[in-house]
């Protein structure tokens, strides 16, 4: 687990670049101080741009990062967290009207 970053515009590959420089790497650094921390992400295009797998690449000392296999959402249990989530708001009354109330 993360910290929670609320984006308040698409994500791009910069964009992208500059929550790993700001958050993950700090967070990384520590939770995982002995260097034997893991992240994963899937293949989002702002997760494979350019920008991103460079600046991977170059902290590869400082964490390990799963490479997402092509095709396998099954993979992926954010996507049973995000079903939780969304059940769990909808569920909410009065239901939230702003992202921050969210």
């Amino acid at each position: 687990m993360g910290p929670l970053i609320r984006l308040e515009a698409t994500l791009t590959g910069d964009r992208y670049l500059s929550i790993l420089s700001d958050h993950l790497h700090s967070f990384i650094s520590i939770v995982h101080s002995n260097g034997l921390g893991q992240f994963q992400q899937d293949n989002a295009t702002p997760h494979a741009s350019r920008v991103a797998i460079k600046w991977l690449q170059e902290h590869s000392s400082d964490f390990r990062h799963f490479h997402w296999p092509p095709q396998s959402p099954e993979m992926n249990i954010i996507e049973h967290i995000w079903d939780a989530l969304q059940r769990a708001v909808q569920k909410r009354s009065p239901p939230p009207l702003t992202a921050t109330d969210l």
